[in-house]
Parts: C-alpha cells; sequence; structure tokens
C-alpha cells in the first residue's frame, strides 16, 4: 500500500510498513509540544499479551500496531541533509518499541539480533560514507531526556544498570521515570523468554508487526490527523491536543522548548486528571460561564471569541495561575505561623467539592494576599451554604460567576467585600437545618470539620484526616443495662441523638473500637 493525497500544494503520504522497516528507513523526533511518555506496566502488558496471541494463533499473519501520524522535515547534519519526520500521534508506541530494541539488544545471545536491534536504535558515524552520526528517535523536550537515552538506549548494556535504572524511576520527570519503569518491566518479561522464544518474538515484530504512518509537510494537516488518532491504550486527552496547539504557536526554538518544560513539569505535578481540572479553572475564570462542551472545544470558544489568543499569551496565563495554584491550594510558600487560611482551605479541600477554587484563584491574581482571609470566609460560607441548603447545580454555578464578575467588577477588596448580594444565602434557613439531625447528611462531616476549624487557635495547624467517621457519643442503639439508659430519657434520645451537640469525628479505627461503650469508657 502506497497512497499519496495532494492537498493545497501539499502532500499526505499513507503506507504500510513493517517494523523492520520503520527503524531502519525513517528517523524521528519527539517535538517539544509533544506529551510526556506514560505508557506503563498494564499497556506493555497488553502490547506483549497480543503480540505473543499473534505468534502463537497467527503466526503468518501480520499483525496491525496501530497508526503513526508524521510531519516531514529536512534536516543537515555535518552537511549532510536526510527527512526527519516530528511524531504527531503514535509515540507511546514508537518510544516503547524503542526502549524494547534495547532490552533485546542487551539480553539476546543472538549476535545478528543483537545487531539488528543495535541499528534499529543508532547510526554510527562513517566518513567514508558521508554518513552522519543519529539516533533513530531524537527527544527535543529536555535535556535530561537526551542523556537518559544516551546513558541506557544509546549505550551497549544500558538496561543491564538495573540499579540505576530503579533510582530513576521514582523521578518527578514524568518522562524519565516511566522510560526506566518500561525497560525494568520489558527487561523482567523478557528474561523469561527462552532464547528461542526470545528470537522467534523478534522475527514476528519485525516482519509481521506492521504500522500505518500518514505523513504530511503541513504542520496543519497533521494536527488535523492529530486530532482525530488516538495512542493505543491511552486516549488523547483535551490537555494533550490544548498543549500541541498552543506549543506549536510560538515560533522562538528556546520559548518553545521552555513552555514544553514549564507543561511537562505541570502534568507532573498535577497528575493527568488533576491537570484537566485545573485547565478548566482556567477556563471558568476567562469564561465566567457554565462549561458546555469538552475542555478543548471551550479553549476553542475562548481562542474564536478573542478573549485569550492561542501561543505564549495561553501558556503565560496557564504557568502564572500554577504559582498561585501552589501557593494558595498546595501551600508552597515559606512557613507561616499564623495557620488560620491555610487551616480554612484545608476544610474547604477536603470537604467542598472545587468550584470555589476557580474563584479564589482569581481573587488572587487580581488583589494578592490582600484581604485574603476575609474573602476565603466569605467563600467558604457562601459555597457550604448553597450545598447544605440543596441549592440547585445550576443555581449554584450561577451564583459562582456572580462572584467571578463582581472580582473582575471591583477595583478594591474592600468594595467587593462589601457587596453582600453577591455572598447573600438564607441564613435562617441554614440555621434551622443545622440545628435539625445532621447524622446521615451528606454534609455532616463537613460541619464538623468546620467546627474543628473554629475551635482551633491561630497558632494550630489543622490535623491532616485521613480515615475519619462521624460517631455518636450518646450512642444510638445503647445497651439496656447502660449508663446511657439511666442517664437519658427515650424521649432525650430522640430528640438529641443525630444532632451536631452528639456528634464527634473519629478516626474508623477507634470509631469501631468505641461502638456502644459507656461514656467515661469513650472518654
Amino acid at each position: 500500500m502506497n497512497t499519496t493525497v495532494a492537498n493545497a500544494n501539499q502532500e499526505i503520504l499513507a503506507d504500510k510498513i513493517n517494523i523492520s522497516t520503520l527503524f531502519s528507513d525513517f528517523w524521528f523526533r519527539v517535538p517539544e509540544y509533544q506529551r510526556s511518555y506514560v505508557w506503563g506496566n498494564e499497556q506493555i502488558d497488553e502490547l506483549l499479551d497480543d503480540l505473543n496471541y499473534a505468534i502463537n494463533v497467527n503466526p503468518n499473519k501480520e499483525y496491525f500496531l496501530g497508526s503513526v501520524v508524521l510531519q516531514k522535515h529536512s534536516v543537515q547534519s555535518n552537511n549532510v541533509s536526510f527527512e526527519c519526520c516530528d511524531i504527531l500521534d503514535g509515540q507511546q508506541r514508537m518510544t516503547t518499541l524503542f526502549l524494547l530494541m534495547a532490552v533485546l539488544r542487551d539480553i539476546s545471545t543472538n549476535d545478528n539480533l543483537k545487531k539488528k536491534a543495535r541499528e534499529s536504535i543508532f547510526q554510527n558515524e562513517d566518513i567514508f560514507s558521508n554518513q552522519p552520526e543519529r539516533i533513530r528517535i531524537e527527544f527535543l523536550i529536555r535535556d535530561e531526556v537526551a542523556d537518559f537515552v544516551n546513558n541506557f538506549v544509546k549505550t551497549d548494556g544500558g538496561t543491564d544498570n538495573a540499579n540505576q535504572l530503579k533510582q530513576y524511576s521514582t523521578s518527578k520527570n514524568v518522562s524519565l521515570k516511566n522510560m526506566a519503569n518500561s525497560m525494568l518491566y520489558l527487561r523482567e518479561q523478557f528474561e523469561k523468554l527462552t532464547p528461542e522464544a526470545l528470537n522467534k518474538l523478534a522475527v514476528f515484530l519485525f516482519q509481521k508487526v506492521i504500522v500505518i504512518y500518514v505523513a504530511s509537510e503541513s504542520l496543519e494537516d497533521a494536527f488535523r490527523l492529530f486530532t482525530i488518532l488516538n495512542d493505543r491504550g491511552i486516549p488523547l486527552s483535551n490537555s494533550d491536543i490544548l498543549k500541541s496547539l498552543n506549543i506549536g504557536e510560538v515560533q522562538n526554538t528556546q520559548s518553545r522548548q521552555r513552555f514544553a518544560l514549564m507543561w511537562e513539569k505541570l502534568e507532573g505535578e498535577f497528575g493527568r486528571d488533576d491537570f484537566d481540572r485545573f485547565l478548566g479553572h482556567i477556563r471558568t475564570i476567562i469564561t465566567k460561564e457554565k462549561a458546555r462542551e469538552n475542555l478543548l472545544k471551550e479553549y476553542e470558544k475562548i481562542y474564536e471569541s478573542n478573549l485569550l489568543a492561542k501561543g505564549e499569551p495561553t501558556l503565560s496565563l496557564i504557568h502564572s495561575y500554577r504559582d498561585i495554584y501552589a501557593k494558595l491550594i498546595w501551600f508552597d510558600d515559606e512557613v507561616t505561623t499564623d495557620f488560620k487560611l491555610r487551616n480554612l482551605i484545608t476544610v474547604m479541600k477536603r470537604g467542598l467539592a472545587s468550584d470555589w477554587i476557580p474563584l479564589y484563584l482569581a481573587y488572587y491574581k487580581k488583589f494578592e494576599d490582600q484581604n485574603l482571609l476575609q474573602f476565603a470566609e466569605k467563600l467558604e460560607s457562601k459555597f457550604s451554604a448553597d450545598w447544605i441548603l440543596q441549592e440547585t447545580p445550576t443555581k449554584r454555578l450561577t451564583n459562582s460567576y456572580s462572584i467571578l464578575k463582581a472580582i473582575e467588577k471591583y477595583k478594591t477588596p474592600e468594595e467587593l467585600l462589601q457587596d453582600e448580594e453577591v455572598f447573600k444565602y438564607d441564613r435562617e434557613e441554614l440555621e434551622n437545618r443545622l440545628s435539625g439531625e445532621v447524622y446521615g447528611k451528606n454534609f455532616a462531616r463537613y460541619i464538623l470539620l468546620k467546627l474543628e476549624y473554629l475551635m482551633l487557635e491561630s497558632n494550630q495547624a489543622f490535623s491532616d484526616f485521613n480515615k475519619i467517621s462521624v460517631e455518636h457519643v450518646l450512642p444510638q442503639k445503647p445497651k439496656d443495662d447502660s449508663q446511657w439508659k439511666r442517664d437519658f430519657s427515650d424521649e432525650d434520645r430522640e430528640e438529641w441523638t443525630h444532632k451536631i451537640a452528639n456528634l464527634v469525628l473519629l478516626s474508623r479505627i477507634k470509631n469501631s473500637q468505641l461502638n456502644n461503650k459507656d461514656y467515661t469508657t469513650k472518654k
């Protein structure tokens, strides 16, 4: 198969090739705007299991690994020009195969296989053939990855250094951590095979495993394909594509690399899901409207409405909000002896949905530390009250956007804090609900956490409760011969058992131990 499609003076090439050809006739780069290498044992297990099944059930039939989307470039090295391809889709598979070649080279006792794997990784310089030195896959993301590849992938025996690889397996650099873990895991799996079985696997891999590659010189065409296709086992997230669209807009090479490193760092700090959530917070701050589409489409609407420009403006804004988030939510600043604000935020993080976070970030972006505690207190009261009063999700979101608009409107924090309308809630009804039976309500634990906070001194840090439950002081079902039955009438127990006055937070272990014991023992 070899297909060429003309498109506005650009060609989109498509072809079916086996791994042997892919790793001998092509040279690749992982561009700065690509996401980190994120494959783990689960994805590698799936790949190896599929290969093993294909070898044993259909050894003479081709096995389709997936598609690879490439942007073609002309690269010059030592006055020699050659074609190189940026990997826009398929990086996870390609990187895994690249690491797999290093493991094959180091573990095999077959000289021909070792030579084949070595040549799939690296080409030595040959001045007589005007052949430059080059690596099969060049990672443009950061120097640390290039050094790792040089030491453990390019170098013979690199995967033999298990202890050194294990040191990288806990790295904060997402790519390094997963590369090291993948090499260790591949090595572990291949060491279970006999030399004959390993050779059989390698023959099938090089000759029968095929990919469809789609290549274009046009970055726009390549990105269009990139947004359509998914990596095997790990679909492209909205933040992956958002990263590509924005870093691809940065023209200066140094700036592009700097922003790529920044993005990779943020992915590692937040984690995949929380990073998408963080980008959603920024979207909320910008639009002050309910999200109707997925994250990518919402940002596209932002760009279409000229609320924010692609490229450096977006990337710089994300970076600035990351610093604010680190200070306000992660408490990543100097140690302070005044824990009141920190304790309140700890309670909110523990007990409330995260819808309040964009407002907190937006306030700090505009007013910094001015009246920050007072704002946080009003924010907490409003959000917890709306929740306890069972306002509809739509109403609660509308209230959030009203506060965001007020932050944007007022010139000073004092003006904002004096606007009672945006922070208003039905105090009488709230008191009624908190005065009634609260045990079993979804807000009961939060209210008790809030009470813990209110009872703390400003120089006390809030305890990091991990496993807590709500315990009755007066048991729900005291034993007939207990002191509880002598001290409290049936009417008293009916009145007070499920109210706040009779509830306390305990670790789950203590809760189960105390159960229906008398007060002196419980205390």
